[in-house]
């Protein structure tokens, strides 16, 4: 089901109870593998916000932001259609600094706001046990306050780059640039309530976010 701002999903045969809706923050290093974990939360039952496409949908049909972004980075890095190119803009700010927190400055105010009302919706009506917000630049953004737990999803760095590669068609260069224009994994780690180590098969995955899932919904129907 996609709900009203189109890009929210679940699944449709979770039992319509009253929970005390936790709420997850997902985060992770490029190539970790936060989408795969995503979707087999889903799966499961949680309902699941993935931060990039309310960016995606609010740079896309917010004209300020558009402006602003036109502003720093010209208007070759918007498509004929209007919409943002994504890889254009990437390949921009990935290999400059302050390009990158010029961008972050315009965008993340905005998706903060979105996502801090879902989050007061969904604790408001108590539909979902779960609601995880999956976000690249969780800590980055200063959005670890918003959740009651925060997940780092965490792999071999060498097996990161690989996905990414494999996943994006992009050069070892660009994924190495991307990596470095975060912050480390292991401050990350640092921060996080829970870890999933993702350096293995899809199977030990499934079984780890089960048992996680399992443990969350527990405290959200305690309640």
């Amino acid at each position: 089901m996609v709900g009203r701002a189109g890009f929210f999903h679940s699944r449709q045969d979770v039992k319509k109870e009253r929970f005390q809706t936790i709420t997850v923050g997902l985060t992770g290093g490029i190539g970790s593998g936060k989408t795969d974990v995503c979707k087999i939360f889903e799966l499961l039952g949680a309902r699941v916000l993935y931060a990039d496409l309310v960016a995606r949908d609010l740079i896309n049909s917010h004209s300020d932001i558009q402006k602003k972004i036109r502003k720093v980075f010209g208007e070759n890095v918007f498509l004929s259609n209007g919409t943002l190119d994504r890889k254009q803009i990437a390949k921009l700010a990935f290999h400059d600094s302050a390009l990158h927190e010029k961008l972050n400055a315009i965008v993340h105010p905005h998706v903060l706001r979105m996502i801090e009302q879902e989050i007061a919706t969904e604790k408001e009506s108590g539909h979902n046990p779960i609601l995880i917000v999956e976000a690249a630049l969780l800590f980055e953004a200063g959005a670890d306050h918003l959740f009651d737990y925060v997940v780092v999803v965490d792999a071999d760095e060498g097996k990161r780059i690989e996905r990414v590669i494999r996943r994006d068609g992009c050069s070892r260069e660009d994924v190495v640039a991307r990596i470095n224009s975060q912050m480390l994994v292991k401050e990350k780690v640092l921060k996080a309530d829970f870890v999933l180590q993702n350096s293995g098969d899809r199977n030990a995955l499934k079984e780890k976010c089960t048992f996680m899932f399992q443990l969350l919904r527990r405290i959200a129907t305690s309640g």
